[in-house]
């Protein structure tokens, strides 16, 4: 029996058995279930958070329902899968009556929840698998809601030729499934090579046995076995795109050369260096159909790469590299290894719908830096530890990654737990944030031990294992037990979407086409569903329609029109809703009236140059016509809609004037934002004879506190236990602001700003502190940060000096 890459702790030598007890459990094997086919110490169907230990490995489907992982069912490893909208959890792989126990391990599920594919021992098919030996074996489960069978495990991993199970399936890369898992990859023994080193294969269910087309080997396959002067591994780690025509793989095979041979490594005897590669299956030219994904300008990394993640179009695949040059970044010093990083790649970056044709932009960008390694000018700053373990949500617009940096974010999380754990973050990319997944206050003082995320399409869910899972509280527990536990954060984006109005139209006529924007400033993407208006307005199109996500950062747009059947002005209301229990809905006013039109604006509709809270943002000026037929005037300049007070009328050329037709005036306006977030008002221009029209202002706007000590300002020691006196501006009004250290300790101090949004205060800092320079943070609401480094010194001791007659002589 050839060697296979080592199963993971918990697996074991599975017992012999006769052939007589095999033969006995073929009747029965077929029909195995859930239920009573189980052994003894089966779990059975659990309502809550499911006492299951050292749950592992999540998968999650894309609607963020459906979550399978690994955990232990007495002395094996074994596949559950819980259902978050009802709370219960089922074991998925029981080992059937007269079939040796054995560890079931890298659950996967298909997008649409129905399909789970696993790597096993056990021989869930005895007519196809003899269950002799030690060997490892895909299986897929058609779950009993989309129509399959309890406990109906199917063979995946079989030989072309007989169609019995090929025992040789590599444990140390999941398989991968299509959005329907119809068709599943897999890394099993290459042959004619070395043992250990690998190939994969694309099983197609849908095809019978044995037919052409049932099984496709991965393309860039050498035809010559690779040779002695380096150690090889083949090809690993398939990641699928939700169609199937896009394979993510990693291969020490030069995979997209003309011909592929095996590539080299840093020192003879030791391991080729790897790279991330992607195949697409459907390109006319099969030559040309694999590309070098880790890499620049056509060289591959010198470092290499692996870890590949790819989005469900395989637009998007994000993977980890150590190499320096792929991005130019500020870095920190490699001691003794660089750092681990990870990147984002696009595949077509003029989003025109066409992969891989020469781009039009760099394909490569760094995620693991600060701000999601999206800058104005210079370059981003990388990381100061490694970071891994990425995952993407649908669009490739959200990146979950771990980390061990301490520099991406203000604050840090204290370290702890596995090699593969650390603190949990998201990089927003079209947004240019970061966010860290548990970041409420109460979570503060939690050790980053967490690891390998899944992200529902949109992102608002995000399940992964911890070692934190006690500490936490507020967050969906879906096990508990053992040293790991699967928990899930949800995520609710936040919308906006401006007013609207159409001014006066004729009655009984269309007006011209308006369109209102629903504006995304994340966390997470939102997947619009239905899109409803009041009568006498229509819905004519836009984007914001099902299946089409809006990252954070990015908006969609819902065309309208207005007919008014009546002579009178006209309220109603548009609502636009996401997908899925708890998905944000956003509704606004539309207005219009019928009338004889006189006046239009121009442009309709503009966002100002974003602005800090409290500062002044971009201006504009909009031009009011008279598009009638005869002279009219201005009577009244008003500012409406949800946030008039943070648009402030500089200067107008249109009242105590005539207009004539043709003619016009302009109205010069500023962005003075009073809040976060997207600020929206309509300018309304109206006539003495009351018709109008309105142009829509919008624009974002943030806080920039600024936060100081008086160990800066008037040059005081910070001692510790010793009072230190703080200052900040730029919060948000009237709230609390918490003050600690950023090394992951809970805050020590609570200040409440003023209606302005500033505070003074004295604080004690905490007796026990570490010595020298430490970074120290001020927390707000809605994103308001602030940090400052203070030199904390040692406590001066006093000795006083001997008196006579006190003992001392």
């Amino acid at each position: 029996m050839r060697p296979r890459t080592p199963p993971p702790p918990a697996s074991r030598h599975r017992r012999r058995v006769s052939a007589l007890a095999v033969g006995a459990g073929l009747a029965v094997a077929a029909v195995a279930s859930i239920g009573g086919a189980a052994r003894a110490d089966q779990p059975e169907l659990q309502d809550g958070p499911a006492v299951i230990v050292d749950a592992s490995t999540p998968s999650l489907s894309e609607d963020g329902r459906w979550v399978v992982y690994t955990g232990q069912a007495g002395d094996r490893t074994s596949v559950f899968r819980t259902d978050l909208q009802t709370g219960s959890t089922v074991e998925l792989s029981p080992v059937p009556p007269n079939v040796r126990e054995g560890d079931t391990i890298h659950p996967r599920i298909s997008a649409d929840g129905c399909v789970v594919a696993a790597i096993t021992e056990i021989a869930f098919d005895l007519f196809r698998d003899d269950d002799k030996d030690e060997r490892w074996d895909v299986y897929r489960l058609v779950v009993p809601e989309c129509g399959g069978q309890l406990n109906g495990w199917e063979l995946v991993s079989s030989s072309t030729r007989t169609g019995v199970a090929l025992d040789d399936v590599f444990t140390d890369s999941a398989p991968a499934l299509t959005g329907a898992g119809s068709q599943v990859a897999y890394v099993h023994q290459a042959p004619g090579v070395a043992d250990g080193v690998g190939t994969i294969t694309i099983v197609d269910i849908t095809v019978p046995l044995s037919a052409p087309g049932r099984e496709t080997v991965v393309a860039g396959t050498p035809v010559e076995a690779p040779n002695t002067a380096f150690t090889y591994r083949g090809f690993r780690q398939p990641v699928l795109s939700q169609n199937g025509r896009h394979l993510a793989f990693v291969s020490d095979a030069t995979a997209s050369n003309a011909l592929p041979g095996w590539a080299a490594g840093p020192e003879a005897g030791g391991p080729a260096t790897s790279q991330v590669y992607v195949w697409d299956r459907l390109a006319e030219d099969q030559r040309r159909a694999v590309r070098l994904v880790s890499g620049r300008d056509g060289r591959p990394s010198d470092a290499g790469a692996s870890s590949p993640a790819m989005s469900e179009d395989g637009r998007v695949i994000a993977f980890v590299s150590r190499d320096r040059t792929l991005v130019s970044a500020a870095l920190s010093r490699c001691v003794p290894q660089c750092a681990q990083q990870v990147y984002r790649f696009d595949r077509d970056t003029d989003g025109n719908g066409i992969f891989d044709e020469e781009p039009r932009r760099a394909p490569l960008a760094l995620v693991s830096a600060v701000d999601a390694g999206v800058v104005p000018f210079g370059v981003p700053t990388a990381g100061n530890g490694s970071s891994f373990s990425p995952a993407l949500n649908a669009d490739g617009s959200q990146i979950a990654f771990v980390t061990d940096s301490t520099n991406l974010l203000p604050s840090r999380r204290a370290g702890g737990g596995g090699p593969e754990d650390g603190d949990l973050l998201v990089a927003e990319f079209q947004l240019g944030q970061l966010r860290r997944v548990l970041d409420r206050a109460d979570a503060t003082g939690i050790p980053g031990a967490h690891g390998r995320p899944a992200l529902s399409k949109t992102g608002q869910t995000i399940v992964f294992d911890t070692m934190s899972a006690g500490g936490l509280d507020g967050v969906r527990a879906i096990t508990q037990g053992g040293a790991r536990s699967i928990v899930a954060v949800n995520a609710t984006p936040a919308l906006s979407l401006a007013a609207l109005d159409f001014g006066t139209v004729l009655l009984g006529f269309e007006s011209t086409e308006l369109y209102a924007t629903v504006l995304n400033s994340g966390p997470a993407a939102f997947e619009p569903t239905d899109v409803v208006v009041s009568p006498n307005f229509k819905i004519t199109g836009g984007t914001c329609v099902r299946g089409i996500l809006v990252a954070a950062g990015t908006s969609c747009s819902v065309n309208l029109t207005f007919n008014p059947t009546e002579p009178r002005g006209y309220d109603g209301r548009l609502t636009v809703s996401g997908n899925g229990p708890g998905a944000p809905t956003v509704t606004t006013t539309v207005r219009g009236a019928a009338g004889e039109p006189a006046l239009l604006a121009e442009p309709g509709g503009v966002d100002l140059d974003p602005a800090i809270v409290g500062e002044v943002g971009g201006r504009v000026a909009i031009d009011v016509a008279n598009i009638g037929f005869v002279p009219t005037s201005v009577a009244r300049i008003r500012m409406g809609g949800s946030h008039p007070d943070d648009f402030e009328v500089l200067s107008q050329a249109c009242t105590n004037r005539a207009l004539n037709p043709d003619a016009s005036c302009a109205i010069e306006v500023e962005f003075r934002p009073t809040g976060v977030g997207y600020r929206s008002a309509l300018l309304v221009v109206s006539t003495p004879a009351g018709s109008y029209t309105a142009a829509v202002l919008g624009g974002f706007a943030r806080y920039r506190p600024t936060f100081e000590t008086t160990a800066q300002t008037r040059d005081e020691p910070a001692r510790p236990g010793q009072p230190l006196g703080l200052g900040g501006a730029g919060f948000p009004p009237d709230s609390v602001v918490s003050i600690g250290f950023d090394d992951g300790s809970p805050p020590f101090a609570f200040v409440s700003t003023s209606s302005e949004g500033s505070f003074l205060a004295i604080v004690s800092l905490p007796g026990r502190l570490r010595i020298g320079e430490r970074r120290l943070v001020a927390t707000a609401k809605d994103g308001a940060v602030a940090n400052v480094t203070v030199d904390i010194q040692g406590i001066v001791r006093r000795v006083l000096p001997a008196v006579p007659g006190y003992g001392l002589g």
